[in-house]
């Protein structure tokens, strides 16, 4: 073999060893976590999704796992909004769900579009009705919902109860 394709192999295998990952110094390892979300037992989508570690040895930790339910009301967590998982420890689940009134910004667009930011400084210029679409009891640290993350993969399916529309502001 020429001498080359052999450094250049070790070097592969040596960046791989490495942990070059682009993850923050200090995150702890993540694990795969989803969580499914029905209100009366229909899947709910387009709901934000927020772990809030209750671990006793974890207090202030600053890696936020989170997510966004897709149309089969699945949230697939990722901490900072970038890395696949949640660390292990003790979750409350916050379970979040909000409407506007759309005769003044339009229809909201997929939050991953070109088209969000302006919609988002539009709504946010405006006097709009806000609505919640989620009892308030699951959108606090004092809803009943939780997950212990743990190594492997964790995987967990809530209800939040009726479906609502409640103004907000």
């Amino acid at each position: 073999m020429p001498k080359n394709f052999i450094v250049a192999i070790l070097l592969l295998i040596f960046i791989s060893l490495s942990g070059c990952s682009n993850r923050p110094p200090g995150m702890p390892p993540l694990y795969p976590c989803t969580i499914t979300v029905t209100q009366e037992g229909v899947a709910l989508a387009d709901a934000s999704v927020m772990l809030v570690n209750i671990s006793a040895a974890d207090v202030g930790n600053a890696w936020t796992p989170m997510g966004k339910t897709d149309s089969n009301g699945v949230a697939v967590v990722r901490t900072n909004a970038q890395y696949q998982g949640a660390a292990a420890g003790k979750y409350k689940i916050i379970i979040e769900k909000r409407e506007f009134d759309p005769s003044k910004v339009g229809p909201h667009p997929p939050i991953d579009s070109p088209e969000f930011a302006a919609w988002e400084r539009k709504r946010d210029s405006e006097v709009l009705a806000e609505y919640d679409l989620v009892e308030a009891v699951y959108s606090t640290p004092q809803t009943p919902h939780e997950i212990d993350v743990r190594k492997g993969t964790n995987n967990l399916t809530i209800d939040v109860g009726k479906a609502i529309r409640v103004r907000k502001r």
